[in-house]
């Protein structure tokens, strides 16, 4: 390690502003290449790079001790990505489970038209409440399927306007939906104790 790199950790460690910013600016794009290698997701590369640095900003007094910065945040990229596919596969063989369960139980349909309709209903409270400008940006791209570059000139903005907007979206979202979870889980056991006791008196 050089001393001005060990200079410009020291810097890191300290809470510099512009040293991280520098930081943020050489490394986001290809924190971001290899976050979509990972998911083929523009949207949760976006996450990614937003969650990377916040794990860096948090972690910044022990950079002085890395000797190959580049490495070292790579390595912290790929074990997050890791981490997040596990999460999806996770979440993809529970729901999986709860399909199959539904199946070997009987008609489903009524439970999982309640529950569909609860979460919608609970995706558009949080959209409500989100800034106008990430709103339309949120629509546009995971409800019409339209790209960035389209979003961007479409709503007059920048595409890394449009991404930190989605971004940002995406984040608020998710943390109003997981709040909701109880909610929605109370909704699913009572929805299920009534078509339950429905399928009983039919059968």
């Amino acid at each position: 390690m050089t001393a001005e790199t060990h200079n410009y950790l020291e810097l890191l460690a300290n809470g510099d502003q512009p040293a991280f910013r520098r930081l943020f600016e050489r490394y986001s794009d290809r924190i971001y290449g290899v976050a979509v290698a990972y998911t083929k997701s523009h949207t949760l590369a976006e996450e990614a790079v937003q969650e990377i640095f916040l794990k860096l900003w948090t972690k910044r007094a022990s950079l002085p001790a890395v000797n190959q910065l580049e490495s070292y945040i790579f390595i912290l990229t790929r074990n997050h990505m890791l981490n997040v596919l596990r999460n999806i596969a996770r979440e993809r063989a529970f729901i999986r489970e709860q399909l199959l369960a539904g199946e070997e139980a009987g008609p489903p349909a009524p439970v999982s038209a309640i529950i569909r309709k609860q979460s919608l209903e609970i995706l558009e409270e949080a959209l409500l409440q989100l800034p106008a400008q990430q709103r339309a940006v949120f629509r546009l791209t995971q409800e019409q399927g339209i790209s960035l570059n389209d979003a961007a000139a479409e709503l007059g903005l920048s595409r890394n306007t449009v991404r930190n907007h989605l971004a940002r979206a995406m984040a608020f979202i998710r943390a109003y939906v997981k709040k909701q979870e109880h909610t929605v889980q109370l909704i699913f056991l009572l929805a299920a104790e009534i078509y339950h006791r429905h399928w009983y008196t039919l059968s």
